[in-house]
């Protein structure tokens, strides 16, 4: 991870709480940095996919969420979801973690 990356993922969890000012600034960072990404290594579809597919996946969080808001949960139902929530979002972490592993570093040939 890039030192900008980590500073501003610092100042940004430093409170504990995201502001979605805060959200808007790292969905802007992560674009520009997926973009250089694709300045790279050219326009391959399944790169252009990938970024599509994570601002989907936000958007499905979101619509899931604004659906649990309308139910009545009890605080074990809360509980449950947060750790469902944290659950599929450590699955995208670690699935980054083991496909980064098999990165090689040489000339590009694509």
């Amino acid at each position: 991870m890039s030192k900008s990356l980590e500073e501003l993922l610092a100042s940004i969890y430093a409170d504990d709480k995201v502001s979605m000012r805060e959200f808007l600034t790292l969905q802007d960072d992560a674009d520009r940095r997926w973009e250089k990404v694709i300045d790279e290594l050219g326009p391959n579809t399944t790169l252009l996919a990938f970024q599509k597919a994570m601002d989907v996946a936000m958007h499905m969080l979101h619509l899931s969420v604004e659906h649990v808001k309308k139910q009545e949960l009890t605080d074990l139902g809360e509980a449950i979801v947060k750790d469902a929530v944290t659950a599929q979002v450590e699955y995208v972490k670690a699935g980054c973690a083991l496909s980064l592993k098999a990165l090689k570093v040489g000339p590009n040939t694509l």
